[in-house]
């Protein structure tokens, strides 16, 4: 067995692991990682609506 994995497993004893909770851990994980990815795509999708401003613009609203 990998250092690692003994370091895993002494701490999943420390906080009282169950496979249950590291089931729901994961779900939750997984739910938190589609929604960046929602939100990265819809500032995408915004930015790309939107022409750029040029750099006079920018200076302009300063």
């Amino acid at each position: 067995m990998s250092r690692f994995s003994q370091l895993m497993q002494k701490g999943q004893r420390k906080v009282n692991y169950r496979q249950r909770q590291g089931r729901l851990l994961m779900t939750l994980s997984d739910e938190q990682h589609k929604a960046i990815a929602r939100l990265i795509q819809q500032w995408l999708d915004d930015s790309t609506d939107q022409p750029a401003a040029s750099s006079a613009d920018k200076k302009r609203h300063r």
